[in-house]
C-alpha cells in the first residue's frame, strides 16, 4: 500500500537513497503506474513534480483518500501540500506527514504507514452482531461499507449448548458454561473482524454473563465488543491496528473538573495488571471481572452511535481496580489534560481506552473515515 513517487529530473541516485532509507519503515513499494485497488494508500513524494502522479494514483486505485509523506529535500514537501489540496478538491480526506529530512524519517514513515493500514482495514470490515438488528448496524453498512451479519440470540444459544468448553478459559476461570460461550463465539464469528454481543438479553436468559469470555478472547487477538456496540467495536478495531491491543470499553460513571471515573465488568486480560472474579454489577450473576489497568497513560476514544462524530484525548490513570461499590467491577479514575464536561462533549457513553498516547494517530484515522473529531 506504499508508493514512492519521483520526477526524473531530480536524478535516480537520490531517489534510490530515499527508497533505501524508508524501505524498512514501510515494508515495500508498489508500482504507482499500475496501482491495485486501494482505500487509503500511503504516497511518499520523494521529489517535487509529483502532484499529478499522486492524483492519478488516487483515481486509478479508486481510493477513498490518501496519506501523504514528504520531507525537506528536493521540493518533496511542496508536492505533498500541492497534492493534498488537489485530492481534497476531489472531496476526499487526506492526512499529510512531514519530516525535516528523509534521513530522519523512519519513525514518521512507520506512523504514516500504520495510520494508512489501520484506516484501510476499517472500511468494508466484516462484523457479526449477536442479538437483533439495530439502526447502528445499518449505519455501519452505509457509512463504512461493513458487512454486518446478525445472529439471533436463540441461534447463538443453540451454538453455546452444542459447543465444547474452551480449554484455556476453563483452566483460567473454572466455569464450563462460560467456556462454552467462548467456543461458540469463535464459531459464529469465524472470518469476521469484529463480533459484538448484546450482553443483557443473554445474561437475563442464561443467568450468567459473557464477560469472562470477552476478557479472554480480546487478549488473544479477537475483537469482541460488549452490549452490541458496533461504534465501540470500531474504536476497538482501531486500537488493535494502532497498538496491537483491543482496547477497554468503559462506561462513564462520574466526572468533575479534569478527572472522571470509568468502569465496566470486563477487560482484555492482557491489558490488566491484576484481576479477580466478582459477581456482575447490575445482576449479581456470575461473573464480572475486577482488574487493575496495566498502563499509566491511555488514549480515550468515544464514537457516536451513527458514526458521525467522535471525541478523543490523552488520559492519565490516577487509580484503578475495584474501589466503588456502585459501579461495574473494573474501574479507573483518570485525569484529562483539561476540565471536561462529558454531558456536553461526549458523543456516546462508551469510551474505548487504548494503551499509550496515540491521540494524533487515532484522530488521523478518524479523519480518513470522514468522522469529525473533537479533543478532550
Amino acid at each position: 500500500m506504499a508508493y514512492l513517487l519521483h520526477s526524473p529530473i531530480h536524478g535516480e541516485t537520490f531517489v534510490k537513497e530515499v527508497a533505501r532509507r524508508l524501505l524498512q519503515s514501510v515494508g515495500f513499494f508498489k508500482n504507482p503506474e499500475t496501482p491495485a485497488p486501494e482505500k487509503f494508500p500511503l504516497i511518499i513524494h520523494a521529489t517535487g513534480g509529483t502532484t499529478a502522479a499522486a492524483l492519478d494514483l488516487v483515481k486509478k486505485s479508486g481510493a477513498r483518500g490518501a496519506v501523504l509523506l514528504g520531507f525537506g529535500e528536493h521540493n518533496s514537501f511542496a508536492s505533498v501540500l500541492h497534492a493534498k489540496a488537489e485530492i481534497e478538491a476531489l472531496g476526499l480526506p487526506v492526512v499529510a506527514y512531514h519530516c525535516p529530512s528523509y534521513n530522519q524519517c523512519g519513525d514518521v514513515a512507520a506512523r504514516a504507514k500504520k495510520v494508512a493500514d489501520t484506516a484501510s482495514s476499517l472500511v468494508g470490515a466484516k462484523a457479526v452482531l449477536i442479538g437483533s438488528e439495530t439502526y447502528q448496524a445499518q449505519a455501519a453498512r452505509e457509512k463504512l461499507g461493513w458487512a454486518v451479519e446478525v445472529v439471533p440470540l436463540e441461534k447463538f444459544e443453540e451454538a453455546v449448548d452444542a459447543s465444547e468448553p474452551d480449554d484455556e478459559l476453563l483452566k483460567l476461570f473454572g466455569d464450563d458454561r462460560v467456556a462454552k460461550v467462548a467456543t461458540a463465539l469463535e464459531k459464529v464469528s469465524a472470518g469476521a473482524n469484529l463480533v459484538a454481543i448484546q450482553c443483557f438479553p443473554f445474561l437475563m436468559k442464561r443467568r450468567y454473563t459473557p464477560c469472562l469470555t470477552l476478557a479472554l478472547l480480546n487478549s488473544r487477538g479477537r475483537v469482541v465488543a460488549c452490549e452490541g456496540d458496533l461504534a465501540a467495536g470500531l474504536a476497538m478495531l482501531m486500537s488493535r491496528g494502532l497498538t496491537g491491543y483491543s482496547g477497554w470499553i468503559a462506561n462513564v460513571v462520574s466526572h468533575g473538573g479534569a478527572e472522571a471515573v470509568f468502569a465496566h465488568c470486563t477487560i482484555a486480560l492482557n491489558m490488566a495488571k491484576s484481576w479477580r472474579i466478582m459477581p456482575h454489577f447490575e445482576s449479581g450473576y456470575p461473573h464480572g471481572l475486577a482488574a487493575e489497568l496495566k498502563e499509566a497513560v491511555y488514549t480515550a476514544v468515544s464514537i457516536s452511535p451513527r458514526f458521525n462524530k467522535a471525541a478523543l484525548g490523552r488520559v492519565e490513570v490516577v487509580r484503578s481496580g475495584n474501589f466503588l461499590q456502585e459501579a461495574c467491577r473494573t474501574q479507573a479514575q483518570v485525569r484529562f489534560r483539561r476540565a471536561v464536561k462529558l454531558e456536553e462533549e461526549a458523543p456516546a457513553n462508551h469510551h474505548v481506552f487504548t494503551p499509550g498516547d496515540v491521540v494524533d494517530e487515532a484522530e488521523a484515522v478518524l479523519r480518513l473515515l470522514a468522522i469529525p473529531t473533537s479533543r478532550y
